[in-house]
């Protein structure tokens, strides 16, 4: 199912290549809007270069599907 990124609209096949986006981008903009949901951008990068299994991707995934960000289609 498609997903929509919640700061500038881009739609990505599923959630995880939406936090690929979001984290690969790394703007103020993207960063605020992760770290206003009470994950912290800098701790999902070091997740995901530290952790196997892209525990970074998966855990902003998580979140944006928590969102509600499919896109209908």
């Amino acid at each position: 199912m498609a997903y929509r990124c919640p700061v500038c609209e881009k739609v990505w096949p599923n959630s995880m290549e939406v936090a690929r986006h979001m984290l690969g981008t790394g703007d103020k903009a993207h960063k605020d809007w992760i770290n206003s949901k009470g994950l912290s951008f800098a701790d999902l990068l070091i997740m995901q270069t530290t952790e196997p299994g892209n525990k970074g991707y998966k855990t902003l995934a998580q979140l944006l599907e928590k969102e509600g960000l499919e896109v209908e289609g």
